[in-house]
């Protein structure tokens, strides 16, 4: 199939090269290690520079090769196939003539499963503001009937909503809201369904599946950074004169967003990879675009397309907001997958 064998953007002259040296460059490693280590006082710092230099110059001559280069080779020799690859092809030309053929839509699905994450993200905080201040509210001995009944409504229902949206997963709730919450909301205004159809497109409902469920987790991560401040800082806000909302506002909620801002960008991550999920109402996130090129050339190439994407993504992402929390001097704080 393949009508050219592309070699000519190399630095090394064949693989068999490449691997050679990438063996050398490892025993070096093993080698620079144990002999350091052991003799760590036999050598002066200008021959431990030059052995590790010399070492990870090898190592990064062998890994541009391999894959920088070879990436680029790969992708060469895909652009003047023939015809489309077979199973007998192998598997590195199969992705690049994928790629090469739906570029388009696949950077289509990465921006959707980006905004998707970001937007719901940070709606999803706003409200968990919201709902955390009501979840905290406390009844007090100064309060009317009416006003502890508001109280314990208001945290009641942000119990309730957390339980219940933490409890279900993403896909279940993707399904009720896109197929059922139209309806439902048409028989409670007693409109015309087709009225809600026209507003809930899978892209409105897929954000607001993404934001009500990262409200229900925020809402629970910023209980934790709140309960983990000392009382005192209330007491003392309230003896500076300020009533309970502008204590929240101006001291407590700063605090509780800066403790829990590792936790806040670990469920943008962690939703970065959960919106896969909403390919079960047709979202053209990432996955679901995979998924449709895999349909369309009977296999299922594509998923290795999704995997590198989707770690390309959460590891940039992840370091450039490790970046930001160690400029704040915050810990990292691990959260697993909502679902």
């Amino acid at each position: 199939i393949c009508t050219s064998n592309y070699n000519g953007i190399r630095i090394l002259s064949s693989d068999i090269v490449s691997i050679i040296f990438l063996a050398v460059s490892s025993i070096l490693l093993v080698f620079y290690a144990l002999l350091f280590t052991c003799f760590n006082n036999k050598f002066s710092p200008k021959v431990k520079r030059i052995v590790y230099l010399i070492t990870y110059l090898i190592l990064f001559i062998v890994v541009c090769d391999l894959v920088i280069f070879g990436v680029v080779r790969t992708y060469i020799d895909a652009n003047h196939l023939s015809k489309r690859p077979t199973t007998d092809d192998p598997l590195r030309i199969r992705l690049a003539y994928l790629s090469l053929k739906n570029y388009k839509s696949i950077l289509t699905g990465v921006w959707t499963t980006i905004w998707l994450s970001l937007a719901g993200t940070i709606v999803g905080l706003v409200l968990a503001l919201i709902f955390i201040c009501l979840r905290t509210l406390e009844v007090n001995d100064k309060d009317c009937e009416f006003v502890a009944l508001l109280k314990k409504i208001g945290s009641g229902f942000v119990k309730v909503y957390v339980t219940v949206f933490r409890g279900t997963p993403m896909m279940v709730q993707a399904i009720i809201i896109y197929y059922f919450l139209p309806g439902i909301l048409a028989g409670v205004f007693n409109v015309e369904r087709d009225i809600f159809n026209a507003f809930f497109t899978v892209g409105v409902a897929g954000f607001v599946t993404v934001t009500l469920n990262t409200t229900a987790y925020l809402t629970e991560v910023l209980r934790g950074g709140i309960e983990a401040l000392n009382k005192g800082q209330m007491e003392a806000s309230r003896s500076l004169g300020m009533n309970r909302s502008k204590s929240m506002v101006y001291v407590i909620l700063p605090q509780a967003i800066k403790n829990s801002l590792p936790s806040i960008c670990n469920e943008f991550i962690i939703n970065i990879k959960d919106t896969s999920v909403l390919s079960v109402i047709a979202v053209m996130d990432l996955f679901f675009v995979i998924d449709t090129i895999n349909g369309r050339y009977a296999n299922n190439d594509g998923v290795f397309i999704a995997a590198i994407i989707y770690l390309f993504l959460t590891y940039t992402i992840s370091k450039v907001l490790g970046l930001i929390e160690k400029k704040m001097n915050l810990v990292a704080k691990p959260l697993p997958s909502c679902n």
